[in-house]
């Protein structure tokens, strides 16, 4: 079962991913229910929040009743259809602001891109890449390409990406690589170049108008963890307030940061699992 998604907000000075590492790094998370989340209703009491957030949880349940035959779709349609947590990173150069749903049960980091064929409604402008001077379209030979699930080649010989979700949910676009740009808790912002991204430019489904994509946070060859990769020797850890902490952020931890120890620590593992996406 995949876990919470998780939510991200940028500072204002950048550093490069090396110098960051060094000491590793943590970035705040951010419940959808949180005064700093842009869901945040403040007309809503603590026990409003409660209640729908077990009848999310209830609605979960019921879509993996109606979909138990499909374990993998089941597990990805609970991140676009029911997700907790938002993350904002930063796209391109110079950097564009992309507020997305996060998820440890899914891979590929996408978001509605202009021009667009068909998208789903959200607030924000969509990002255009040609406004981006680093990025740049993956070709069909790229291993990135080879990696991931439904790509195919189109008559310009680029790579194209297909995702779906268990909720009928989509994202067909191109695969390209861009820098992305993460927060992190001292007040300074982490620039990763060359990083795998969609663009995404036939989306649909139950998509929230605030958000407008996926971040992947599994263990496929195409996710934010496994790009970091060797720099964060493979490591990330999170931890979750209780839901009544609305003014309070979690913390999700990077390389040396995610170690988990002090007196009376409890954390549960995430152990790797077939298809290496899940844990």
């Amino acid at each position: 079962m995949a876990a919470p998604v998780l939510a991200i907000f940028l500072a204002l000075s950048t550093i490069c991913l090396v110098d960051a590492l060094n000491g590793g790094f943590s970035v705040d998370l951010i419940h959808r229910d949180s005064i700093k989340s842009p869901f945040y209703n403040p007309l809503e009491t603590t026990s409003d929040r409660v209640t729908k957030a077990l009848r999310r949880s209830f609605d979960r349940v019921n879509h993996f009743k109606r979909n138990s035959v499909t374990t993998k779709a089941a597990e990805a349609d609970i991140i676009v259809n029911q997700g907790e947590y938002l993350m904002n990173i930063s796209l391109g150069t110079p950097g564009f602001d992309v507020v997305a749903i996060a998820d440890t049960g899914s891979d590929l980091i996408w978001t509605q891109c202009n021009p667009c064929s068909h998208c789903f409604k959200q607030e924000a402008p969509f990002f255009d890449p040609t406004k981006s001077s680093t990025y740049r379209k993956l070709s069909c030979t790229a291993t990135q390409c080879d990696s991931l699930q439904g790509s195919s080649c189109s008559s310009a010989n680029t790579c194209q990406y297909s995702v779906s979700y268990g909720d009928e949910s989509f994202s067909n676009g191109d695969l390209a690589a861009d820098t992305l740009t993460l927060a992190s808790t001292s007040g300074r912002l982490v620039a990763v170049p060359n990083m795998v991204i969609g663009c995404g430019h036939n989306n649909d489904g139950t998509f929230n108008e605030k958000t407008s994509g996926i971040i992947g946070l599994g263990g496929g060859k195409v996710s934010l963890i496994s790009q970091l990769g060797a720099s964060i020797a493979g490591k990330f850890s999170y931890c979750l307030l209780p839901i009544s902490e609305t003014g309070i952020s979690s913390k999700m931890n990077f390389g040396s940061n995610a170690v988990v120890s002090g007196p009376g620590v409890v954390s549960t593992p995430l152990v790797r699992k077939s298809p290496d996406t899940f844990y």
